[in-house]
């Protein structure tokens, strides 16, 4: 299953903040070809990284998929993933998710009835230079089902508390919430790997579509692999 529009607009501007990219200007000429960029796994990434790696959770939840012949192939997918790989706390949704990997990409896919959450996770980025005089660049995801852009995110202050309060010592950066037409998208930044969150809904206005149960999913992931 593809990554929503609005998905896309988030993870642009997220990898955006993430890289620093600040300049407004138009380009004097015309922008260069894009170049594949990985995106810096900074010192305190590092350490979060190690830290999450003892997390006793993330271990019961790799005996639970480790029962089953099934749940042995898509612990060995995740360990072969370039990317950190982020999942439900809930065994039962984790072992009823469809994982699907790609170079330095991968998502997950939970259907329940009457809603589809995509969990989507990424280490690279498209940057592209631009013209001589002009300062800056412009970084979006690589995935290559991925349509065009949506709307403008937002960061919910009441969604950042939350997932500040859900987590400890790794805590998402640069959150961003959109209510979208078919439900909610949350987009942050952890592990020196950026994330989408969407819940598509079949009554986006629902309580089990909302943007405070779209985002305590978010913070509450769990690091089930460590990328490689």
């Amino acid at each position: 299953m593809s990554i929503r529009t609005t998905s896309l607009s988030l993870i642009v501007l997220l990898i955006a903040g993430v890289a620093g990219v600040a300049s407004s200007r138009q380009p004097a000429t015309p922008r260069l070809a894009a170049s594949l960029t990985g995106l810096p796994m900074t010192p305190s990434a590092q350490k979060d990284l190690a830290a999450a790696r003892q997390d006793p959770l993330a271990e019961r939840l790799r005996g639970v998929l480790g029962q089953t012949p099934e749940g042995r192939g898509k612990l060995a997918a995740i360990a072969g993933s370039d990317v950190p790989v982020l999942g439900p706390a809930d065994p039962g949704l984790l072992q009823g998710a469809a994982f699907l990997d790609g170079e330095r990409h991968y998502m997950l896919v939970i259907e329940q009835p009457g809603r589809i959450i995509e969990i989507y996770g990424s280490t690279q980025a498209f940057q592209a230079p631009v013209g001589a005089g002009d300062v800056g660049s412009t970084a979006i995801p690589t995935d290559p089902n991925a349509p065009g852009t949506g709307g403008s995110p937002r960061a919910t202050p009441g969604a950042l508390r939350t997932m500040v309060r859900a987590q400890t010592a790794d805590r998402p950066q640069n959150v961003q919430v959109e209510r979208t037409e078919y439900g909610v998208d949350v987009a942050f930044s952890r592990y020196g790997a950026v994330y989408s969150v969407s819940f598509i809904c079949d009554a986006p206005n629902g309580v089990s579509c909302s943007e405070a149960e779209a985002t305590a999913f978010a913070a509450g992931l769990v690091l089930l692999g460590v990328g490689a």
